[in-house]
């Protein structure tokens, strides 16, 4: 009759006790119709079911409510406590995905929160929780990161989203607390959901991952929902409180724990998106913890999109942090060059494709403006950003060489040489030995070679090296920090002194990479004839003393090479026996190779010397000047550069 009465499509409301009612229908309905209960269990056993999990739930819930308010043994805690959205498979990433927004929809609920809801933290409290820690209490776990948060959350000057049972007014029991926190958390979170030791050279197979991963062990339910607001309570600190030293303590906490950062892939993306920007810019000790701890994300993750996210990610923060470049930010580009390398190391394949990318963007942006060039077109191709990426990428595929790599060798050796002829005025001479000092290190990792020697050769027929110069009380350029010098300064006697300088250390560098080359005697030839006519040129004797030492240096491996090669009893056809004789012959320093190191040894000593006597009062001043005169040249164009070596 009840049934008959109530509207149809209407809902009926549950009552509190709906679970014991419905176990006593089916038990009545297993006495009266047995055949039918039956079929249910054989086809709809959920049905059965569904009033046990419904008060298990109720009962976990209470449980819960209980165990938050107060007093439950730490014995028990891992017996009563159920998380909530965790069913024992964190596996797959779009479960973990709702569970997260889950778990923020809940957090918003709560609307904003004052500051000083809660109990006030005393020392007293954070001694207390600090024992209750070393004993591996999860309930001091829970109180403890519930304190840092709220304490976080004040020092940040951010709205609270989430209800905090403590508040913290006191900067001495911050510091305490932080202090708790980043010194006992990580060993509680090991202790109940311990991993095993990675292996040495950091890389894991799938099987052991999977078998190490944290959703794996039966105590992470009871701990995934406060290592989830510890880490974002972290991830806080990174983004709102910018000390050094807090945030190179918070990154060595984050590096311990990014094993179970990795179990919320919301958070690790943010967590990622942040670590570049710190790796990118700021302090330098911020910026090596920040790079250990996306090196160890990409090593113990094997997701390719979050591989190819996070490479994407630092390859663009590089190129925006290399916009500009001066004596004070040289050394911050090239660690992330060092680093971006040895990132891209990890996994050859993806590599590829990135270079392949960003390679061909380089070549469309060079050929726009080689097809019209228009001073837009120009300043495109002679920036930093240009520059360092295409030195970087030389780097890349010199130092991580392989067969997977090679295809990329002659496309980026066709950009960079397109650069260098794009504009070849003396001007723009720095910026030629920037993208020939990539090449030859490129041609000297990988044993291709590349005919750097014609470039530099029209270095010493420039008008620029035979001019009258004149004296100057301007500071000599520095040919690291600039890419292009004005018109005053090409008549210069610095200037002049600084390209000789130059030619003769690329020269050097080049020439010595493959004095053991079989072949060595006629790839020099060229070179020699044109540096021996510039030493019968020139009436400055400095330059000529400088380069005849390279001639003579070059003379003697030549004939060395001769030598070698006329007693040998195999054809140029005979590859593997040519390739065994220049192997041997590379494990002997040649004259000219043993003169490059001498010669390298006393440079860097010079540079040294000259660092050390450059630490006065006036630091900050010249660098000032020249970081100036280093963005004033970036990406300017005039009109009339094609007449440059006229004005000599």
């Amino acid at each position: 009759m009840q049934a008959a009465k109530r509207k149809k499509g209407a809902v009926p409301e549950p009552s509190s006790g709906s679970g014991s009612a419905h176990k006593k229908d089916l038990k009545a309905l297993r006495e009266t119709q047995p055949e039918f209960y039956e079929f249910l269990k054989e086809n709809d056993k959920e049905l059965l079911e569904f009033g046990d999990s419904d008060d298990d739930e109720e009962a976990d819930g209470n449980g819960e409510a209980m165990e938050d308010m107060d007093g439950v043994d730490d014995d028990d805690d891992l017996e009563g406590e159920e998380d909530e959205g965790d069913d024992g498979d964190d596996n797959e990433e779009e479960r973990m995905d709702d569970g997260e927004d889950e778990d923020d929809e809940e957090d918003g609920a709560a609307g904003n929160v004052s500051y000083k809801e809660g109990k006030n933290v005393t020392p007293g409290m954070v001694k207390g929780w600090s024992a209750m820690l070393q004993k591996n209490s999860l309930k001091g776990l829970r109180q403890v990161v519930d304190a840092l948060g709220a304490a976080v959350h004040r020092a940040a000057e951010v709205e609270k989203t989430e209800k905090y049972h403590y508040f913290v007014e006191s900067p001495q029991v911050f510091n305490a607390l932080v202090r708790c926190c980043l010194r006992n958390v990580h060993s509680v979170i090991q202790h109940h959901v311990p991993l095993p030791e990675e292996p040495a050279d950091g890389k894991a197979s799938k099987a052991s991952k999977k078998k190490s991963s944290p959703t794996s062990h039966p105590n992470w339910c009871h701990l995934r929902k406060v290592v989830k607001a510890y880490v974002q309570t972290l991830l806080l600190v990174l983004q709102h409180l910018h000390q050094p030293t807090l945030t190179c303590a918070v990154l060595r906490q984050v590096q311990n724990l990014l094993v179970y950062v990795s179990c919320f892939p919301r958070l690790l993306r943010l967590l990622t998106k942040r670590l570049t920007s710190l790796w990118s810019s700021g302090d330098e000790h911020v910026r090596v913890l920040a790079f250990l701890c996306l090196r160890k994300l990409v090593l113990t993750n094997n997701n390719v999109t979050f591989r190819e996210s996070c490479f994407k990610q630092m390859y663009l923060s590089f190129a925006r942090n290399s916009a500009f470049t001066s004596v004070a930010t040289l050394a911050g580009i090239q660690f992330m060059q060092n680093s971006l390398t040895e990132i891209y190391s990890v996994d050859l394949p993806l590599t590829y494709q990135h270079g392949f990318v960003y390679i061909r963007q380089l070549a469309v942006q060079l050929r726009k403006a080689m097809a019209a060039k228009s001073k837009a077109n120009i300043q495109s191709v002679y920036n930093w950003q240009f520059i360092h990426s295409v030195c970087l990428w030389c780097r890349v595929l010199a130092d991580c060489f392989n067969a997977t790599l090679e295809p990329l060798i002659f496309p980026l050796v066709q950009v960079a040489v397109g650069t260098v002829q794009l504009l070849p005025t003396a001007r723009y001479f720095p910026l030629r030995f920037h993208c020939l000092r990539s090449l030859i290190r490129l041609s000297a990792k990988t044993d291709a070679y590349v005919p750097v020697s014609s470039h530099l050769l029209e270095v010493l027929d420039s008008s620029s090296v035979h001019c009258h110069t004149k004296g100057s009380l301007a500071k000599p350029p520095n040919f690291a920090v600039i890419l292009k010098v004005s018109k005053s300064q090409l008549q210069t006697r610095s200037y002049q002194d600084g390209l000789i300088e130059n030619v003769f250390d690329l020269l050097l560098d080049h020439l010595s990479s493959f004095s053991h080359h079989i072949a060595f005697p006629e790839l020099v030839l060229p070179t020699l004839v044109k540096v021996k006519q510039f030493c019968k040129k020139t009436k400055v004797p400095k330059f000529k003393q400088q380069l005849q030492q390279l001639v003579t240096k070059v003379d003697e491996t030549s004939a060395a090479i001769v030598a070698a090669r006329s007693i040998v009893s195999f054809s140029p056809k005979d590859a593997a026996e040519v390739a065994a004789w220049m192997t041997r012959r590379r494990q002997e320093d040649s004259a000219l190779l043993k003169f490059y190191k001498s010669w390298k040894t006393l440079n860097s000593r010079q540079l040294a010397a000259a660092a050390a006597k450059k630490n006065g009062g006036d630091d900050e001043e010249d660098e000032d000047k020249e970081e100036e005169e280093g963005d004033d040249v970036v990406g300017e164009y005039d009109d009339d550069d094609d007449d440059d070596d006229d004005d000599c």
